[in-house]
């Protein structure tokens, strides 16, 4: 093993520890607002699944604006702005073309199976406006900028390949939304495996679109925003009846 060999693969491993613990500590804050939340509005949690859901979802926002800050913070100590993972950047029209595909499949898939028999898909109310908004721009920008921005950017600057990349932040991107078993408290096989492999499927795909729009970030944020406005609340939901009914 040369040189360059032996240093190309120091730059892999520092980089995969790197994305390994920040998305540790995604999860660890994830997990420590939800346990704030339940010590400081246990009681109107239990008042009801709309008021838990509410509670929930805000600390998970609150969360996610966090890890935000954080990773500014982190970035801004090494000299990089957010401009450097595409955010703003202009996208070819294939880049917007394939987001409003990716989209438009998984709200698809999530209403023709999961929420197959949820009657409230249609309701306008402060709750729903609320929560699909509010998860929709904020998971929609946070995790594209994390998962896809700064992963796929950082694996890249290690030597890392586009099939890597895709599947690298793929991967990391479903195990962090394990965080969902810990907060609902249910880690069954099925739970785990919609939070866990179901994501890393979308996130597969938003890594795609991500490629295809020439690492412009605009047609996946805008493409995940998307998704969650029309399937949350409603998949949070599901998600606490199932862990309710075990």
């Amino acid at each position: 093993m040369n040189a360059n060999t032996s240093m190309s693969h120091v730059s892999r491993m520092n980089s995969l520890m790197t994305l390994a613990l920040g998305s540790f500590l995604f999860v660890l804050i994830v997990v420590l607002f939800n346990m704030v939340a339940q010590m400081l509005f246990g009681t109107i949690m239990a008042s009801g699944l709309r008021a838990r859901v509410t509670i929930e979802l805000t600390g998970a926002i609150l969360s996610e604006i966090v890890v935000f800050m954080l990773l500014v913070l982190y970035l801004r100590r090494r000299g990089i702005g957010l401009q450097h993972f595409g955010l703003w950047a202009p996208s070819p029209v294939r880049g917007w073309i394939a987001a409003a595909i990716v989209a438009g499949l998984f709200i698809w898939v999530n209403l023709a199976l999961p929420l197959r028999n949820e009657q409230n898909l249609g309701e306008v109310s402060l709750f729903r406006i609320y929560t699909s908004v509010m998860a929709g721009v904020t998971a929609g920008f946070v995790e594209e900028i994390f998962f896809r921005g700064y992963f796929m950017t950082e694996l890249a600057g290690a030597g890392f390949g586009k099939t890597a990349q895709v599947t690298i932040s793929a991967v990391f991107y479903g195990l962090v939304h394990s965080a969902w078993g810990f907060t609902t408290g249910m880690f069954t096989m099925q739970m785990m495996g919609g939070a866990i492999i179901g994501t890393a499927v979308l996130g597969v795909f938003c890594s795609i679109v991500y490629l295809i729009s020439r690492r412009s970030l605009m047609p996946v944020i805008i493409g995940h925003a998307a998704i969650d406005f029309v399937i949350e609340p409603w998949m949070f939901m599901l998600a606490i009846t199932m862990t309710q009914a075990h």
